[in-house]
């Protein structure tokens, strides 16, 4: 189980360790899904999870910097 919760609010997006401005590029891109309850934004920590897993994983080292 993850200890954050289904949504986080756009305004305490700094919990996911991620800006606002990029979430809000991502769901433009249609990358991630965010909420509207009243009128506050939410994201949905599990599309933030999924795409995080999708990323490359980063080669640090000596010759990685190419």
């Amino acid at each position: 189980m993850s200890p954050l919760p289904p949504l986080v609010q756009m305004a305490k997006s700094a919990v996911l360790g991620i800006s606002r401005s990029q979430l809000y590029r991502w769901a433009a891109e249609d990358r991630i899904t965010i909420r509207k309850i009243g009128r506050s934004s939410y994201v949905e920590t599990e599309s933030v999870m999924k795409l995080i897993a999708e990323l490359p994983i980063a080669k640090i080292g000596p010759g990685s910097a190419k």
